[in-house]
């Protein structure tokens, strides 16, 4: 086995083989890079060398500027705002993200964005923040065997709470592409939390319920972990034997959970959320009336996130899509009323999409109509009105959605806008 220092190792330098943490955690499979983001982590977790059976399979690029851990987003307040310096942050203990977040807000000097944009900044730093607090509960699990279900359920009920009066902004919020398969575990593990709140609230689940919910779909797929990263870090089919492994990621998730004494219904949540009304679902093959509702939700969440977000192996569908599907499948595979709560949660247009509407222009869906999900609310694209805040529209007999953009279109009108078209 080699041993490589990790300060020596540039950001992007590939191995011919499994790159290791210690004997047994893989960090990266072959061809995949070691970025920026797992370099911090490595150093994080104050690990000075890793290993691998390979050698370094590509040429040493120049070191770029630091990175975040996770991504290229924002990742700090001061981001979102001009050069001039906050003000001190208090950050007590117990804070939340969302708390904290909203003192880092309040101490930056004002702007002269529209609220809109102001809040919808807003909604990608907390975002950004619950992705890195995800990594940190896998991360705590791998290195120390650690797994607090209050700590777990206090950033949870932050979650609820603002989802419960900013979800409109959230939603909006656009995937950015993985470039590993621990990204994809953390998008995925937030984005699927955030789908199954909104459900759940579209439900009127007690907000008891609704943070046992979320703390299920956070930890959902900590069972991954004790995968071989190639099986869920490939670009290429599975073969029987690693769908085989996938299969069992729910039960190793469920045993975690049960190790740390999790409530019954957040286990059996995860240990469920595959199964399949129609009884098709692993890993017990459990029929609909089997199935606990937590499991029910993740499900529809689960689904309808996959459905849209970047893999290895596929390209992202549209939401509009991912709705459509979701409702072809009602009451076959998922849950009739979860189905229809994630309908008038996010409207058929899903918010965030982009239409086409009958007078020609181009508008983002923004909030929903709760009287009727074929009516959304929204935003003419690329229009302020004088204060410098969205325009809305008027959906009407004379002025339908004849369709949505394709992720394509939605992409060079995005960057038309910015300038970089």
């Amino acid at each position: 086995m080699n041993s490589f220092e990790v300060a020596g190792i540039v950001p992007d330098t590939k191995f011919t083989q499994d790159l290791y943490l210690d004997e047994k955690f893989i960090l990266t499979a072959p061809g995949l890079p070691f970025n920026s983001r797992l370099r911090q982590s490595v150093v994080e977790w104050e690990f000075k060398t890793v290993m691998s059976e390979g050698e370094i399979a590509t040429e040493k690029k120049p070191a770029p500027a630091a990175a975040p851990i996770l991504s290229d987003e924002i990742t700090d307040a001061s981001d979102l705002f001009d050069d001039e310096k906050p003000e001190e942050v208090q950050v007590e203990e117990g804070d939340t993200i969302v708390q904290t977040v909203m003192k880092q807000i309040e101490a930056m000097p004002k702007t002269a964005k529209s609220t809109d944009e102001n809040q919808m900044q807003l909604a990608t730093m907390i975002f950004d923040q619950y992705l890195r607090f995800i990594e940190k509960i896998f991360t705590r699990y791998v290195t120390h065997k650690e797994l607090d279900y209050d700590a777990i359920a206090a950033e949870a009920k932050g979650l609820c709470i603002y989802l419960n009066d900013h979800r409109r902004y959230v939603l909006r919020l656009r995937v950015g592409s993985s470039d590993d398969g621990r990204s994809y575990l953390l998008n995925h593990a937030l984005r699927s939390t955030i789908f199954a709140i909104v459900i759940s609230q579209q439900l009127r689940m007690p907000l008891a319920k609704q943070i046992e919910l979320a703390v299920a779909c956070i930890v959902h797929e900590i069972g991954m972990l004790k995968l071989p990263p190639q099986v869920y870090m490939t670009d290429r089919p599975l073969s029987g034997t690693d769908r085989k492994s996938i299969f069992t990621h729910p039960v190793f998730s469920y045993e975690i959970l049960r190790a740390y004494d999790f409530p019954l219904a957040t286990q059996l949540g995860v240990l469920e959320h595959h199964e399949k009304l129609d009884g098709t679902g692993y890993p017990r093959r459990m029929s609909a009336e089997k199935i606990s509702l937590y499991a029910k939700i993740m499900a529809v969440a689960c689904s309808f996130e996959a459905i849209t977000a970047p893999r290895f192996h596929k390209e992202p569908r549209s939401s509009y899509e991912a709705m459509v599907e979701m409702i072809k499948n009602n009451g076959r595979q998922f849950d009739e009323s979860v189905v229809k709560a994630l309908l008038f949660a996010v409207s058929l247009f899903p918010i965030g999409s982009y239409v086409f509407l009958q007078n020609g222009k181009i508008a983002q869906v923004v909030d929903v109509n709760p009287v009727n999900p074929k009516l959304p609310v929204l935003h003419l694209v690329g229009a302020k009105d004088e204060r410098g805040e969205p325009v809305p529209v008027q959906l009407n007999e004379t002025n339908k959605i004849i369709r949505t953009l394709s992720l394509k279109e939605v992409d060079d009108i995005l960057k038309s806008l910015n300038g970089k078209g």
